[in-house]
């Protein structure tokens, strides 16, 4: 099972989003001069990710963007350390660099890291950014650079000796582990959106847009859910996590360890939107 936890911020020129390090002027120029073409730091219109054209401004672009790329890294990123890297597992640092270039697409992708498996691993999710609309400057498009800063809590495989993962409502119990784990996550992540109490949400946080929470439980031998835990950024959206996921329906089956039900551990990083 994937355990995760990213923080991701962006810099567009000297603009930042979020409280990690971020990368110099002098670093981003270094960037810009490995193109023939010129770059722009200060842009009049920055580039849109696809579904957020309908925001007003640069800012809230820019916003929407960190939001929709975020919710890409959690969907695609693994985060099992490699079988042969030499790091320890735990919260790791990438540097992330690209380029949006006069079409909308990503180009020249640079990460650096404390290992070339976990490099590897954000080019690849990276390349999945999907054409966008190109930044403008006086009326024409414009390349322009990008960099983003990660956090991730990379972990051995949790389920190693789990022969059989627990198998929730509605997903086939003859699924591969792999299958399993995909459709249970799904599910659960449906369920909590649907019983989420979002108008409380929005009056918790009413300057934002969306928030995140890391949820964390164990299916125990019997396929219920106990030892329920919540981390956010306020604590009604961490108690509401709670309530919410101590409603969600006994597995059809527990996991298995050489055909004995065992106690599974699962954890998601789920981010809901207000809007």
């Amino acid at each position: 099972m994937k355990y995760f936890i990213f923080s991701v911020s962006f810099l567009l020129g000297a603009l930042t989003f979020g409280q990690d390090k971020t990368i110099s002027l002098s670093e981003l120029d270094s960037i810009t001069n490995k193109s023939e073409e010129k770059t722009y730091v200060v842009i009049e219109n920055v580039p849109v990710y696809k579904g957020c054209k309908k925001e007003k401004d640069n800012a809230n672009k820019k916003k929407c963007m960190s939001e929709k790329i975020a919710q890409l890294f959690q969907d695609n990123f693994n985060t099992e350390l490699h079988e042969d890297s030499d790091i320890e597992p735990g919260m790791k640092q990438i540097s992330v660099l690209f380029q949006i270039d006069k079409e909308g697409h990503v180009i020249n992708i640079n990460a650096k890291g404390e290992d070339e498996y976990l490099e590897a691993e954000a080019v690849r999710v990276v390349n999945l950014i999907p054409q966008m609309t190109p930044g403008m400057q006086k009326g024409k498009p414009v390349i322009v650079p990008y960099s983003l800063p990660l956090n991730v809590n990379v972990t051995t495989n949790k389920n190693e000796g789990i022969t059989k993962y627990p198998v929730y409502r509605g997903c086939d119990k003859t699924s591969s582990n792999k299958a399993l784990e995909e459709c249970s996550k799904r599910k659960i992540m449906n369920f909590i959106k649907m019983s989420f109490d979002i108008e409380m949400a929005s009056r918790a946080l009413p300057l934002e847009r969306s928030t995140q929470f890391l949820l964390e439980f164990t299916i125990n031998k019997k396929g219920k859910i106990e030892n329920v835990n919540a981390k956010a950024n306020h604590r009604a959206i961490a108690i509401e996590a709670i309530k919410v996921a101590k409603r969600l329906p006994k597995f059809k089956e527990p996991g298995l360890w050489e055909g004995v039900a065992v106690e599974t551990p699962f954890s998601m990083l789920m981010t809901l939107y207000f809007q």
